[in-house]
């Protein structure tokens, strides 16, 4: 991922900002370590996202790459996610059937998922060029 690192550090450095002029108007010592402790937390994924790849602090495009990418049209695994987990959410507030029955839905969308990803995979490797049938440079 390249250039990922770039809107956290400014995310950071704005609350680092924002932390000073709290401090500076109330005083208040609650106020100021939420803030810190959010900038730090920030600060911290940003240079998680660094030692990881190193791509995640420069700019522009990303190089090309002549590997093929299969990308899928929708997936109806995610959307079942999405709304599983809202309706757990829903069934903390209201009702416990919801958290089941979200429960339940989660379970056979994350099944979902698992296949979709791995026709993704079979598909990609369908994509790749055979090296048996690559003519030698001349």
């Amino acid at each position: 991922m390249r250039g990922g690192a770039i809107p956290l550090l400014a995310w950071a450095t704005l609350l680092v900002i924002l932390m000073a002029a709290n401090w500076i108007w109330t005083g208040d010592s609650v106020q100021v370590g939420s803030f810190a402790l959010a900038a730090g937390l920030v600060y911290a994924l940003a240079a998680w996202l660094v030692a990881w790849d190193r791509q995640a602090l420069k700019m522009g495009p990303p190089p090309p790459d002549d590997e093929p990418e299969a990308v899928s049209e929708a997936s109806l695994a995610a959307v079942m996610v999405g709304l599983s987990i809202a309706c757990i959410g829903f069934g903390l507030v209201w009702a416990g059937f919801l958290i089941y029955f979200g429960a339940g839905v989660l379970a056979l969308a994350l099944g979902r998922l698992v296949l979709e990803l791995r026709a993704e995979l079979a598909a990609r490797d369908a994509l790749k060029p055979n090296d048996a049938m690559q003519e030698p440079p001349r």
